[in-house]
């Protein structure tokens, strides 16, 4: 089982948070899943949820940093509050100058993102920037999820940024946001690894933010597509742990 998951784009705010949130609250093994909203450019979490400033993930960082001697740590379940449903999420300061302080020190420790627990990290990243903070966590994950829109101006920075992700997240996993049928002409065009799609889903969106109720969220389109994801992600991280298991 993978212990980190990078969820980020290249820009055009394709969903990356929902996506994060949807991933790390259908994520199908025990303990389950906790949300690090590591956004260099600042939180959504907590201003949709009316979270508290503290615990998240600014509180995280300053334990990281005098924690780097320790390489279990606490852990970040640790600096995080728990939704209404039971997501544990540890939130991102709303402002760029304080998240931005807070990633750049995880990047220095990215071992403090592993949780003790057990519980599987989903890093929402939010945008990636070459040679940044966040590009060093997305290198570190066991996944990167990496969310593209499907439309001719994100597939077209995807395409023209196929050789710098290949070489930089060799683990990554591109995913497309709306659109219809297969992803098999997009990824022999970019030349990346295509999972599928997620779709556009307003009152998944809705139920993330807090804004309204679901009696069934694991029915509806984006928990379902999610769903399939982890469990792709989890058996793919397994397999690989078998093949360098096997001796040569």
């Amino acid at each position: 089982m993978p212990r980190t998951v990078a969820v980020l784009s290249l820009g055009g705010a394709p969903g990356v948070t929902m996506t994060a949130m949807a991933l790390a609250a259908s994520w199908p093994q025990e303990p389950g899943a906790l949300l690090v909203e590591a956004d260099a450019s600042g939180g959504d979490v907590g201003t949709w949820r009316r979270l508290f400033v503290s615990p998240g993930l600014t509180d995280l960082a300053a334990a990281a940093r005098h924690e780097r001697s320790d390489a279990a740590g606490a852990g970040p379940l640790e600096h995080a509050q728990v939704l209404d449903g039971g997501l544990p999420v540890c939130p991102a300061p709303a402002s760029a100058d304080r998240a931005d302080g807070a990633v750049r020190l995880l990047a220095q420790n990215t071992s403090a993102l592993a949780s003790p627990s057990g519980h599987v990290t989903v890093l929402d990243l939010g945008r990636l920037a070459p040679r940044s903070a966040t590009a060093h966590l997305a290198a570190h994950a066991d996944v990167a999820l990496l969310l593209v829109r499907d439309d001719l101006a994100q597939l077209r920075r995807l395409q023209e940024s196929a050789r710098y992700l290949f070489e930089t997240l060799p683990r990554a996993w591109t995913v497309v946001v709306g659109g219809r049928g297969s992803t098999a002409e997009i990824a022999s065009t970019v030349g990346l690894r295509v999972w599928g799609r997620v779709p556009d889903d307003d009152r998944s969106a809705a139920f993330l933010r807090g804004e309204a109720g679901l009696r069934r969220p694991e029915r509806r389109p984006l928990f379902r597509a999610v769903a399939s994801l982890s469990q792709a992600v989890v058996r793919e991280t397994a397999a690989q742990q078998v093949r360098m298991e096997v001796p040569l």
